[in-house]
């Protein structure tokens, strides 16, 4: 009797919760509910990439002596300027070289180093932000945030549309919803590019989709709109060409020419959106993170698999692909191996499914095609986006397969056991495991923003607009936020601001003469990171070194940047600089000089106990990264 209770409350519960999930109004539901859980990042302060596009938004006058001298666009704050240099530095050489002469980017920084992105749809919306409340970064959240509502009360009006307007549709849309991924790309200001490119590839595949299901010509029309929307917003907006193409492999009927001749607008698209971009002098080249397929495809063509497979596993399972950055390099492989596992398992479980119905199959093209535009940037969970509407279509639709049409799948126990255990890890990951992953992102998030804005701070002090700030070792990403960090508090800049090395392994710095020093890396070249254990941030600082690129060296080479010669003096066999020598015009000892080093364990400059130069022929070491125990040990003594 007891037995026969529980049963029916539970199946009253889960028809309680299937009529929910087929409520007319889900879509305006989830929506609200989009709104709900991201109100904690009205609390957030603008942050390192906010805080350069704030200082691109404001006219010169708003802003402290040398911003433009630091790499800030001469004309900021002008409606064009904010168009075209809001992401990214520079197009022109020239702005480029004076922010390798002021330091904002580091000597070693390649001579054909580009980082120039176009996104005047996007930043036509942070424009009307700074003009409507350009002190306000709650309303500036609450713009970013009405973005995703609008995302998840789109996106649930397409698995409606596709997947019929069951439960099973709703299950995928709250599942979206749930996503543990969505958090930080939506607190963060800066990202909104990511999230309106989705928006406008939804709008393409509704579109598309109601070109091909009801021949409407405007649906034609609009699909091509919305896809250059989409590129104009974001280059991931490029990863809505798997929709295109998913739809015209799986759903679309007909001769493979036929289908063909439905991707051809799109291709048209696209390439005349990346032939103006690329004559207009945008682009992404010898930058470690970002990687251009159209500039360089074999170095895209060794890093796209591995990267795919992190992004596919890291989609299924909730674990944040960043986890990947901060493990020992040794052990990466192995990592990425991790990461395969459940592609390959989810994939064997599916794959009866994907034979069975086309619609999954559908989903689960999208997820795998829109994998590879974002794996053009090493893997972070902001990408996931166009991933994550392929993987939770296809989640959901083969949870319902299991659940409600089990004759159509293989009924032997060799596949059903490893199906059912499948399917109860893929909910317990994507509902209570997001849920509570949520919830811990809310705790981490303000703490992280505020380190991340911490590793900016060089501090302030009297005279240091007079000063010329020079860092023994730095985290050359912090160094490129760390004006527009001191713009946005309203301190003044140094004359200029060196970095030495990056903070990434333990050297020796010697003097040499009365104007000279020599360091020399500990470990095989100067960008190396020292063996703190299996995981720690440290690797992922070593990451974002990347950021500026890794020059290739011969034993001699100069580099010349007004007041401070570089010399290489060895490299190692990679080419990479181990032994560098830095003369100034000036003596070390000079009051113009203000010496700073990145101190490890306070994870900061100390900029009130100024880095002391050692005397002539001395030399001391400066130690790098240490392992988590080795600091707690330290600080229990």
């Amino acid at each position: 009797m007891e037995t026969s209770k529980t049963n029916s409350t539970g199946t009253r519960v889960l028809d309680f919760f299937k009529r929910w999930l087929e409520h007319r109004y889900l879509p305006a539901i989830l929506a609200i509910g989009a709104i709900l859980v991201m109100l904690p990042a009205l609390k957030i302060d603008l942050a390192v990439d906010d805080l350069m596009q704030r200082a691109v938004e404001l006219k010169p006058s708003q802003l402290p002596l040398r911003m433009h001298e630091a790499g800030n666009p001469a004309d900021s704050g002008s409606f064009s300027t904010v168009l075209r240099d809001l992401f990214g530095f520079s197009r022109d050489p020239q702005n480029m070289a004076l922010m390798k002469s002021y330091g904002t980017l580091p000597w070693w920084t390649p001579d054909n180093f580009r980082f120039a992105l176009w996104r005047p749809v996007t930043a036509f919306t942070h424009w009307l932000d700074y003009r409507l409340f350009p002190d306000s970064p709650m309303l500036m959240h609450a713009h970013n945030i009405a973005w995703f509502a609008a995302i998840v009360f789109l996106v649930t009006i397409i698995y409606r549309k596709l997947l019929g307007a069951g439960w099973v549709a709703g299950f995928a849309a709250l599942l979206f919803l749930l996503d543990v991924n969505t958090y930080f790309p939506v607190a963060f200001v800066a990202n909104r590019g990511f999230f309106l490119s989705l928006f406008f590839g939804l709008l393409c595949l509704y579109e598309h989709h109601q070109w091909r299901s009801a021949k409407s010509r405007s649906g034609l029309v609009l699909s091509a709109l919305f896809l250059a929307l989409s590129l104009l917003t974001d280059e991931g907006g490029a990863s809505t060409f798997a929709f295109i193409l998913a739809y015209a492999l799986v759903l679309e009927p007909g001769s493979l020419r036929n289908r063909a001749l439905t991707v051809l607008p799109s291709i048209l698209v696209i390439v005349l959106w990346r032939t103006i971009y690329t004559l207009s002098g945008f682009g992404v080249f010898h930058m470690g993170l970002y990687i251009d397929p159209v500039y360089e495809p074999l170095e895209f063509g060794r890093e796209v698999i591995p990267r795919v497979m992190v992004l596919l596993g890291s989609q299924l399972t909730s674990v944040a692909p960043e986890v990947l950055s901060t493990v020992n390099p040794i052990l990466q492989p192995k990592v990425v191996a991790f990461f395969c596992l459940p592609v390959v398992a989810a994939l064997v479980v599916f794959l009866p499914w994907l034979r069975r119905d086309k619609t999954a199959a559908f989903w689960f093209a999208i997820m795998v095609l829109a994998a590879i535009p974002a794996s053009t940037v090493v893997p972070v969970s902001k990408n996931l986006g166009f991933v994550a509407v392929g993987a939770y279509g296809l989640i959901a639709s083969f949870v319902a397969g299991l659940i409600t049409r089990p004759s159509r799948l293989p009924k032997g126990l060799a596949y059903r056991i490893p199906a059912w255990i499948a399917c109860v890890l893929l909910i317990l990951a994507h509902v209570p495991g997001a849920a509570a992953g949520r919830v811990a992102v809310v705790k981490v998030a303000p703490l992280l923003f505020n380190r991340m804005c911490l590793l900016s701070d060089l501090g302030d002090w009297p005279n240091i607009e007079n000063e010329n700030v020079i860092i023994i070792n730095a985290l050359p990403l912090a160094l490129v936020h760390a004006p527009s960090y001191k713009a946005y508090h309203h301190q003044p800049l140094p004359r200029t601001l060196r970095a030495l090395v990056p903070a990434g392994t333990s050297f020796d710095v010697e003097r040499t003469d009365d104007k000279t020093l020599v360091i020399q890396s500990k470990a095989p070249d100067i960008f190396s990171c020292d063996n703190v254990g299996p995981i720690n941030s440290a690797y992922a600082s070593r990451t974002l070194n990347l950021l500026v690129g890794e020059p290739q060296c011969k034993k001699g080479d100069r580099y010349d940047l007004g007041g401070l010669t570089v010399e290489v003096l060895e490299t190692d066999a990679a080419d990479l600089p181990s032994r560098v020598a830095f003369r100034f015009n000036t003596s070390l000892d000079s009051p113009d000089f203000h010496w700073l080093r990145f101190d490890w364990q306070t994870r900061g400059y100390q900029p009130y106990q100024p880095f002391k130069i050692p005397a002539i022929g001395q030399s001391v070491t400066l130690s790098g990264p240490h392992p988590k125990e080795e600091i707690e040990e330290k600080k229990l003594k």
